[in-house]
């Protein structure tokens, strides 16, 4: 059986995504590529601009937080999971945290998800849920206090 041109997987992959150079390692070592074939292919990855962890690092960051999905310490761990070092995770995370409000951010969040929801008639067991959900994405407790409680006044 000869193993599968580490190149062809590379572009094939990128095509679909930006990838971080760890997580395209990590899939060529699955699908049998050599060692050898590996770094070739990721050399020329990044000879031709291909791969660039610092851009990807900042562009899924971004991502994550437009989205909505993860922000402060969430928001590095994802990247972390993405094959990123700690400092470059950290690095994208403060370049982001100063292009994205948090608050904005959360505020848009709160408002997608729970648009049609009367704040002031919620139980503390579904606000206790909310808050949850909130703090699973990474936001400040004290904030999503604070917002919680500005949503309950707008409402009286």
């Amino acid at each position: 059986m000869t193993s599968p041109d580490a190149y062809v997987l590379c572009l094939r992959w990128l095509t679909t995504r930006a990838r971080s150079e760890a997580d395209l390692r990590r899939r060529l070592k699955q699908r049998g590529c050599g060692d050898k074939d590996s770094e070739q292919a990721l050399q020329r990855c990044r000879e031709l601009g291909y791969i660039d962890d610092p851009r990807f690092a900042t562009e899924r960051a971004s991502q994550l937080m437009r989205q909505g999905r993860a922000v402060g310490p969430r928001l590095i761990m994802e990247l972390k999971k993405e094959g990123l070092s700690e400092a470059l995770a950290t690095q994208a995370q403060q370049q982001c945290h100063e292009q994205h409000d948090e608050r904005a951010l959360l505020a848009e969040l709160v408002d997608r998800r729970y648009a049609r929801l009367d704040f002031s008639a919620l139980e503390d067991r579904e606000k206790r849920r909310i808050v949850n959900y909130l703090q699973r994405r990474g936001f400040p407790l004290a904030m999503i206090l604070d917002h919680l409680k500005d949503k309950e006044r707008q409402i009286d």
